[in-house]
């Protein structure tokens, strides 16, 4: 039972899903992303797409579309986060998914999938589950999710493998004082607030490596410093014993990344 006390159902009449795409100059990147979610076997979504006034086709690409489920806009924005936000805004589903140019959906039926483990479910706050990487090498890796009860040492799933409740998210927005942390941020205070989560055993997406969080790893750790202090409260000790756990793992993640691999990978699942 949720937080108002009546049983959850699903939205009869409304969409299920919104899908938030964030571009800038990808075009390629944003067309395999539309066709993962033209090539979804329901019709139970929206999809919406921020672009930050791309100049390479993109919005030749979006002008061409002529579906009805599809929505966009092309203005200047203050970075990811801040067009996440407008997503957000102008999202109507249920529950949100985002995904951003260059991602996809990992089949046909993820839709299918996390409609019905939601209706299964009582319509939880938050559902999550396992996402496929694209390794800069092109290399295909299975990553399993770890709980989210495992929340307090970072993301434990790819952000484009979680869906949030529409509800649930209320008035969160994601904090642009954190530009490389404020997914990991955004999820805290959802999961902080939120009373039921579900995880599913089967991947959502396939991301690609190579975004801010790989590319300013310094400053996404600074950032992580100061959300589990303000959000998560957690204890100056606590923090620096995570901080030590996370360049222990750093270090042997750049001097062995096969081994690395191995162990948090598996490769082609």
């Amino acid at each position: 039972m949720n937080r108002a006390g009546v049983q959850p159902r699903l939205i009869s009449g409304g969409v299920f899903i919104s899908i938030v795409t964030v571009c800038k100059n990808n075009k390629e990147g944003l067309i395999r992303t539309w066709e993962s979610v033209l090539l979804q076997e329901t019709n139970d979504w929206e999809w919406i797409v921020i672009d930050g006034v791309s100049v390479d086709g993109t919005l030749s690409f979006l002008n061409e579309l002529s579906d009805p489920k599809v929505t966009y806009i092309s203005e200047p924005d203050k970075g990811l986060y801040d067009a996440m936000n407008k997503g957000i805004e102008r999202s109507s589903g249920q529950y949100i998914l985002f995904l951003n140019s260059g991602d996809q959906l990992q089949n046909p039926d993820v839709i299918n999938l996390i409609k019905h483990s939601a209706k299964q479910n009582k319509c939880p706050d938050f559902l999550y589950g396992d996402s496929y990487e694209m390794t800069l090498r092109k290399d295909l890796l299975y990553k399993r999710a770890r709980t989210y009860r495992t929340l307090w040492y970072g993301m434990f799933t790819n952000h484009q493998a979680m869906v949030y409740k529409r509800s649930s998210i209320g008035d969160i927005r994601y904090r642009l004082e954190y530009p490389i942390g404020a997914d990991y941020a955004f999820t805290a205070e959802i999961l902080r607030t939120s009373a039921t989560s579900y995880y599913i055993p089967k991947s959502i997406c396939i991301f690609e490596q190579g975004g801010l969080s790989y590319t300013h790893q310094k400053r996404g750790e600074e950032d992580q410093w100061y959300i589990r202090r303000d959000i998560l409260r957690l204890s100056w000790l606590l923090r620096v014993l995570i901080k030590l756990l996370h360049v222990t793992i750093f270090r042997f993640k750049k001097s062995f990344p096969k081994y690395y691999e191995k162990v948090r990978f598996t490769y082609g699942k």
